[in-house]
């Protein structure tokens, strides 16, 4: 018996609350900024390739950003 598999839906659990907490902030901080809950939803529902366009943007910025950051450390 594996020890690992005594409560399975526990983790089903944790990845769901974590889930939750990351898209309340998420839509906290666009309805901040005066875009509607509704609105980004069904933004994120009919166009999911902008979306994932944006995050490789992102991605390829901090990763940019992070080896930027090395090179300076060791040339300064």
């Amino acid at each position: 018996m594996n020890a690992n598999n005594n409560f399975p839906s526990a983790k089903k659990w944790i990845k769901a609350g974590a889930v939750l907490i990351i898209a309340l902030l998420g839509f906290s901080y666009l309805y901040r900024h005066g875009v509607s809950p509704v609105w980004a939803a069904i933004l994120i529902v009919l166009f999911p390739g902008i979306f994932r366009f944006i995050y490789k943007v992102v991605c390829f910025l901090v990763a940019l950003a992070i080896l930027i950051a090395i090179i300076r450390f060791i040339i300064i």
